[in-house]
């Protein structure tokens, strides 16, 4: 015969708790795991597609005032950006490298001729300029030859050669003067800076700049939906262009305020030095919005202006 005792329904309702319990605890460590690689996984396409930018600064304007935080696009291999775009990228401020060279009795070595060269861990490097930019030799044939002045003055351009250490060496003396046998050491240090400029101009496309008038692209105006300032307080050298294959011309929304492609010693913005795209601005609220649907900043006039 079954014998009934009270006690035995007080422990089955606790096991029925303690099973709810355990599913429970079950099921928010399921939660907190897959919220967790839910987490992991967006951090990873974020960082792998996108990153956070402060634009510093007024040379964009009230498009972008100083401070503004943007949301950018990191470049994609054979990646292309059209008039209209905004980038960010890392612009060296090249600077050339003036040296003037003494023999051992401090006299100056007039009219000698140079290469210069980098070491590569046990490997020397010498440098010879071609038309997509540097290459670096592995013997002296073909290097580019640097010949110092009257005063005995060496002066190197830096627009193909990146922060870091470099050597001269004298591989032909003047009349009257031993060859000098020491290399000559010398550093280069470009200030690098990050900017947001505006695409006016692509690869291959056509450019006109005037001190009294505004940019010109492929025979069209600039249209001043997105602008501010005047181009002739910036006072560029009037001059006609041609990108190259790689290149960009970038330019502010604020005409007068900012320092761009218009500049003789800026020059184009190169595809290596492109960080990504502006697609969204996130502060400040005034801003706040995408950025890659203003498309038709060149649109210009329909009827071309005269070149």
């Amino acid at each position: 015969m079954e014998i009934y005792h009270p006690r035995d329904e007080e422990l089955l309702r606790e096991m029925k708790r303690v099973r709810r319990s355990d599913r429970r605890r079950r099921l928010c460590r399921g939660l907190i795991i897959l919220l967790t690689l839910s987490i992991a996984v967006g951090l990873f396409v974020f960082l792998r597609y996108y990153q956070l930018a402060v634009a510093h600064g007024t040379g964009m304007g009230d498009t972008l005032p100083e401070g503004s935080l943007l949301l950018i696009r990191k470049p994609e291999a054979g990646q292309t950006y059209q008039a209209g775009d905004i980038i960010l990228y890392e612009k060296r401020m090249a600077k050339p490298v003036e040296l003037t060279i003494l023999n051992s009795k401090g006299k100056t070595r007039r009219y000698c001729r140079y290469v210069l060269y980098r070491d590569v861990g046990t490997t020397r490097q010498y440098y010879a300029t071609t038309e997509g930019g540097a290459a670096w030799l592995s013997t002296v044939s073909g290097a580019d030859i640097f010949e110092s002045t009257e005063e005995g003055t060496v002066s190197i351009g830096t627009e193909n050669l990146k922060n870091g250490e470099y050597w001269l060496k004298e591989v032909e003396a003047s009349y009257g003067q031993a060859l000098l046998t020491d290399p000559i050491p010398f550093a280069v240090v470009n200030l690098v800076k990050t900017q947001l400029k505006r695409v006016l101009a692509g690869p291959r496309e056509r450019v006109v700049l005037s001190p009294y008038a505004e940019t010109r692209v492929n025979g069209l105006e600039i249209s001043t939906d997105y602008t501010s300032g005047r181009t002739e307080d910036a006072a560029p050298e009037g001059r006609r262009l041609i990108m190259a294959r790689d290149r960009y011309f970038v330019q502010g929304d604020q005409l007068s305020l900012s320092v761009d492609s218009r500049e003789t010693d800026y020059s184009m913005v190169s595809d290596g030095e492109i960080l990504g795209r502006a697609e969204f601005a996130l502060w400040p609220l005034q801003s706040f919005g995408n950025l890659t649907g203003r498309q038709t900043v060149v649109a210009g006039t329909e009827t071309e202006a005269a070149e």
